[in-house]
């Protein structure tokens, strides 16, 4: 009982640390200190690096989406290394430790894209999850890195919509860590931690990596639903500078 109550606890206080990093509201601490103006009362009213580029300028929303995805990648790097290297996996083991390792980090990034969604620090009014999604990405797997930014770049070529582009990468990373998870089952001699960082040994391919990503997605698509009507409706903004 002991060691079922320390691994809730335990999941519980990674999840908590995912969101007090999320909850880091890059996009107004930069627009406050920097321009003395907030994005969430401007534009999009949105604090990611897409409305805070067109108010401020490139470069602000550039420092934005790296510094988001750099609060998702900590806590995650973070939380793996905890579970590894230090005394606390004496202390949580148990028969299902390698499942728990996999959840833990798991759960770091769903806690930040809570946070960075639903700021406890700025009001619960937060981004749209994409810098935090594709952090979480470019710290476990590179395959979905890829397709991600083939998908997001091929789509804005053609259509010039960072929204529209954003939730098609979030849909390529469903479509990509499920096919992942499946091969091998359909082939017994094929290891998809090919295809993650380390092999394998940060994150594994499995089924909770593919659903961590599945609801990631869904937050993203669903915090993108202001988009979606004027996407329908022909209103939706177009970059100007991809010819």
């Amino acid at each position: 009982m002991d060691i079922i109550l320390y691994n809730i606890a335990f999941a519980l206080g990674c999840t908590l640390i995912g969101y007090i990093f999320g909850s880091i509201p890059t996009g107004v601490i930069i627009g406050k200190l920097f321009f003395k103006r907030d994005p969430r009362t401007e534009g999009s009213k949105n604090s990611g690096g897409t409305n805070v580029g067109r108010l401020f300028g490139k470069k602000a929303g550039l420092a934005v989406i790296i510094i988001d995805m750099i609060k998702c990648i900590i806590p995650v790097v973070g939380i793996w290394a905890i579970v590894k290297y230090s005394p606390l996996k004496d202390v949580l083991a148990s028969d299902t430790w390698n499942l728990l390792n996999q959840l833990y980090i798991c759960l770091a990034g769903l806690g930040t894209i809570l946070g960075h969604c639903w700021p406890l620090f700025a009001g619960f009014k937060g981004g749209k999850a994409v810098s935090v999604f594709c952090g979480f990405a470019i710290a476990t797997c590179w395959l979905a890195v890829l397709v991600g930014v083939i998908v997001f770049f091929v789509s804005l070529k053609i259509k010039k919509y960072v929204s529209l582009s954003s939730m098609l990468t979030a849909v390529s990373g469903i479509i990509t860590t499920w096919i992942m998870f499946l091969l091998p089952i359909l082939f017994t001699d094929f290891s998809s931690n090919i295809f993650m960082w380390g092999n394998g040994t940060f994150l594994v391919a499995g089924w909770e990596y593919a659903t961590t990503i599945t609801v990631m997605a869904i937050i993203l698509i669903i915090r993108h639903s202001a988009n979606i009507k004027r996407l329908v409706n022909h209103e939706e903004r177009k970059i100007g500078w991809m010819k």
